[in-house]
């Protein structure tokens, strides 16, 4: 009987990837397990919790689905007086709302700014006209999808916090907390259990599940991630934290396009009114935070609708955990054919939670590169198309350093204060003198390069630089890639391959006790971490993170910056802390201002520079 209990359990918790198992036992010491079901926002959920008996357990657990009700009231888009519904009603006057509204409105703005848009309650009326197609199994028209488009934007409403009053802008708003209600009623859930003094809980709500301490001697409630094929499972240990997945495993639409059958996933991208046919499914774990469940529930659906790519996004230095991306190559969706698992891990980070976005500190590039401080305080950027670079002086003057700068890309400055650069125009790498006379260091020899991209400077006087194929307009007709590879040149003006079997290499940085080197293959997706031998000769290479980078910078404590759609800060352990997306450029190379507490980056017609708290510092 119990096993069967246990079965059930399971296969309830089950419902959209997620299964948890429960201790074969139903008393571990002093503690009861309690197991309590009901509907929640239309979805089956379950309570565990340990309590001293079954009475104190159902008490608590009644309390908890009834506070768990209120949140329901106030969110629902099914129940047509809860309290979002009648909002909607009155338009343009000011309506006080309840904390609970106000608090998803609140977190909707934060995910809505984050997302660049991707996440949007307002999207009620799309998702309306997208479960009416579903039902009849016929995609809405064009005009439909923009007539109800129309209607939405979070700008439509006008929230004003102090006064605790939400204005409908226009009429025909419908809201839809879909993507993140299911979590703040398992945060609310746990939030009663807790005030009970129950703390070995486990909350879930359809599959979203947020948990307190874990059972009895157990060192977290032992969760399976499953994926549609079966053949990628994971089973993690959630203690104090949420997890929350989506895709389109249960909810869907299936058409044929161009001769193939497309899956259209439930989950709608607000921007386009279009729902999602990328086959993904995705998992979200975060750990601690005042409101996990809500969290995990709102990254799950704004990582559904932007991908891997996007994701990076996200990352705003408050989450601790990870997004974890099953992408479904092809198919639609039997389970015959299966895409590869990858894993964006987050960190937590108060000190570049804190960093505002960037000023314009100089325009006018045609494309802006390489930005490096000289000892006197002076910055220096390639424009690489006007083939020039540039100086920045401490007081913003603006001046043209050197005119025919050989093509120079990445810059970087020598142990003996020498200017080196990454020079396209023939293929070299070279240094300047102050007066401008240019050394030739590196050409290739009897192997010749790419084009040297970017380099760092080892403590030692090494010089590492990466060698990728890119179509310059200056180069030879018909001129013909070579392999792509790392490059490294000794004191001695040895110059030999330091590691191959790149798609793109291009960042390149280094720890400043020159103990590693990290190599961003930019079109490969991958950033790698290599160990340093006395002699320069590189070990095994690591995957340090999952994407690549057109230029990297370091800081003091092994923080490492990739830059592309976005400055990505990672950890040195290779977690996501913050992705800073200025105007949404793109974001070709970084520096540090020691001395300036800022960060400079290079962001196609412009330099950018953020301010940067005390407790930050940088390494170039």
């Amino acid at each position: 009987m119990r096993i069967e209990m246990v079965r059930a359990v399971a296969m309830f918790a089950a419902v959209i990837g997620l299964t948890w198992f429960v201790p074969a036992a139903f008393a571990a010491g002093s503690d009861v397990r309690v197991i309590d079901r009901r509907v929640v926002m239309g979805t089956p959920a379950t309570i565990q919790v340990y309590a001293p008996d079954e009475a104190t357990g159902y008490e608590a657990t009644r309390a908890a689905f009834a506070r768990m009700a209120e949140i329901e009231d106030a969110l629902s888009d099914y129940r047509p007086r809860s309290e979002a519904m009648r909002l909607v009603e009155r338009v343009d006057e000011p309506v006080p709302v309840s904390p609970d509204l106000a608090s998803a409105l609140r977190k909707s703005a934060r995910w809505h700014r984050s997302s660049a848009g991707a996440f949007d309650p307002t999207i009620g009326p799309l998702s309306l006209l997208w479960r009416t197609a579903r039902l009849a199994g016929v995609p809405p028209s064009a005009a439909s999808i923009e007539f109800a488009n129309d209607v939405v934007g979070f700008e439509k409403l006008e929230i004003d916090s102090v006064a605790g009053t939400v204005r409908c802008r226009t009429a025909g708003l419908r809201l839809d907390f879909g993507g993140l209600g299911k979590g703040m009623a398992a945060d609310a859930g746990l939030e009663v259990l807790r005030a009970h003094g129950l703390v070995r809980a486990l909350v879930d709500v359809g599959g979203d599940l947020v948990a307190g301490f874990p059972p009895p001697g157990s060192s977290g409630w032992r969760v399976r991630i499953r994926t549609v094929e079966g053949d990628d499972d994971e089973i993690v240990l959630l203690e104090n934290g949420a997890i929350a997945t989506s895709g389109d495993v249960e909810q869907f639409l299936e058409v044929e396009r161009d001769g193939e059958t497309v899956r259209l996933s439930h989950l709608l991208d607000p921007r386009t009114g279009r729902a999602v046919d990328k086959r993904r499914e995705v998992t979200v774990l975060v750990r601690g935070g005042a409101a996990p469940g809500a969290d995990a529930d709102a990254l799950a659906s704004c990582a559904s609708v932007l991908g891997f790519n996007g994701s990076m996004r996200l990352a705003d230095g408050t989450i601790d955990g990870w997004i974890r991306f099953h992408e479904i190559s092809s198919g639609s969706g039997t389970g015959t054919d299966s895409g590869r698992t990858r894993r964006i891990p987050l960190a937590a980070d108060p000190t570049w939670a804190r960093v505002e976005n960037g000023s314009v500190l100089v325009d006018g590039f045609e494309f802006s590169e390489g930005p490096v401080f000289l000892a006197n305080g002076d910055l220096l950027v390639t424009d690489q198309p006007r083939d020039r670079i540039v100086r920045i002086d401490a007081g913003g003057g603006v001046s043209v350093m050197f005119e025919g700068a050989r093509r120079a890309n990445g810059l970087a400055v020598a142990r003996d204060g020498r200017l080196l650069g990454c020079a396209e125009a023939e293929n070299e790498l070279v240094a300047w003198d102050e007066d401008g006379s240019v050394e030739v260091l590196a050409s290739g020899g009897t192997s010749p390069f790419n084009g040297p991209n970017d380099l760092w400077v080892g403590p030692s006087g090494r010089i590492w630089f990466t060698d990728p194929f890119y179509r310059r307009s200056w180069f030879a007709f018909g001129r013909k890639p070579l392999r792509a590879d790392v490059h490294r040149l000794d004191p001695d003006g040895t110059c030999e391959i330091a590691a191959t079997d790149f798609v793109r290499p291009n960042g390149i940085v280094g720890r400043p006790d020159g103990s590693r080197l990290y190599v961003a293959d930019l079109d490969g997706g991958r950033t790698f971490e290599f160990a340093i031998g006395p002699d320069g000769a590189l070990g095994p290479r690591r995957m340090f993170f999952p994407l690549g980078s057109d230029g990297m910078a370091m800081a003091s404590d092994g923080t490492v910056l990739l830059t592309g759609k976005g400055v990505h800060v990672v950890s040195a352990d290779g977690a996501l802390i913050r992705t800073l997306v200025p105007e949404e450029r793109w974001i070709s190379n970084a520096c540090f201002d020691e001395a300036e507490r800022r960060l400079v980056v290079t962001a196609v017609d412009r330099v950018l520079v953020f301010e940067l708290p005390d407790d930050l510092a940088g390494d170039g």
